[in-house]
């Protein structure tokens, strides 16, 4: 293969570090770009022709994919470039007496983008779990859709979604009673004036996940169509040198010898949270992430997300670890 392959990146994470070398050594020329966020390169994906893959938003993808089919652009492999719990992304005002999601029947829940897949599984969960469906309740928009064409948006029918009057920040929104519960990055510790709306999410998420068996995927990594078309060995290639690059980091993170991470007890938890997850805590591929992956699919169809029905093998190559 003549040339590099560019691929843009929200964050310099660290499953990705070895990617590069680990590509050399294939005969293939990788050059990661690292963006100011992920929103960044989901843009960069729709917008920049130099670039041939990287980061983009799981639901945003499903939604473009179940509208063009094969005549998208873009094709995913089951390599999660991010993916992370998400109870702990919930925020209210401290002095609500807002304690749990089935206490937001009937109120105003902001967000970014009413598509974006953090929400997807929040409103997944709420759904499963405590009986909140989207349409008992108000959704507030916070900026215009990001990683998507304005004509491939999809919006449900029966579910209110407006969009936040300008010129304040979520935080101010939220603390203004405008909304009653924020959904989207925060800071951590919460700012003044606003908690987290579960006391203890972190003790949600393993409970869910030992209940569910689900790990949430954020954003998955895709290839430009025409780049793979060129080339029908690529796509395997690249899902191996991206687990390869993958395993050194698991590998980096229980080491016993130096502490590549900057937390003191880094190993303690790399081992306890692969006690309780199982064998690998971040696996690619359909296969090990069944639970998932099918969490996922019925929550895009549930809220109305996708405008056609395709099966999971059309939404991600069928790729797995050697």
């Amino acid at each position: 293969m003549s040339g590099s392959l560019k691929f843009v990146f929200g964050g310099r994470y660290d499953r990705l570090a070895d990617v590069p070398e680990v590509a050399a050594r294939t005969g293939i020329a990788l050059e990661l770009e690292t963006l100011a966020s992920p929103k960044d390169a989901f843009a960069a994906l729709r917008d920049s022709p130099d670039v041939a893959g990287g980061e983009m938003s799981v639901s945003f993808y499903m939604t473009e994919r179940s509208r063009l089919r094969d005549a998208c652009d873009l094709v995913a492999l089951p390599v999660w470039v991010s993916r992370a719990f998400r109870h702990s992304n919930i925020y209210v005002r401290r002095d609500s007496g807002l304690r749990t999601p089935a206490d937001l029947r009937g109120k105003r829940i902001g967000l970014p983008e009413y598509g974006m897949t953090m929400a997807v599984w929040l409103r997944g969960l709420f759904a499963d779990e405590y009986g909140l469906a989207p349409g008992d309740v108000r959704w507030i928009t916070h900026r215009a859709a990001t990683g998507l064409t304005e004509d491939a948006v999809k919006y449900p029918s029966g579910v209110e979604i407006v969009a936040a009057p300008p010129g304040r920040s979520p935080q101010r929104h939220l603390l203004s009673g405008h909304i009653d519960a924020w959904i989207g990055a925060g800071v951590a510790p919460p700012a003044p004036g606003v908690r987290r709306l579960f006391e203890d999410p972190f003790a949600e998420e393993r409970e869910y996940f030992a209940k569910s068996g689900v790990f949430p995927v954020m954003h998955v990594l895709v290839v430009k169509r025409d780049v793979l078309d060129g080339d029908r060995s690529l796509a395997p290639r690249l899902f191996a040198i991206f687990d390869e690059s993958k395993r050194r980091a698991q590998e980096r993170l229980w080491s016993t010898g130096v502490a590549y991470s900057t937390l003191p007890w880094a190993l303690q938890a790399a081992e306890e949270q692969t006690r309780f997850m199982g064998g690998d805590p971040w696996p690619y591929g359909l296969a090990a992430n069944a639970p998932t992956l099918d969490a996922l699919m019925r929550y895009m169809d549930q809220q109305g997300l996708l405008w056609d029905d395709l099966p999971l093998n059309e939404f991600f190559l069928p790729l797995e670890p050697a």
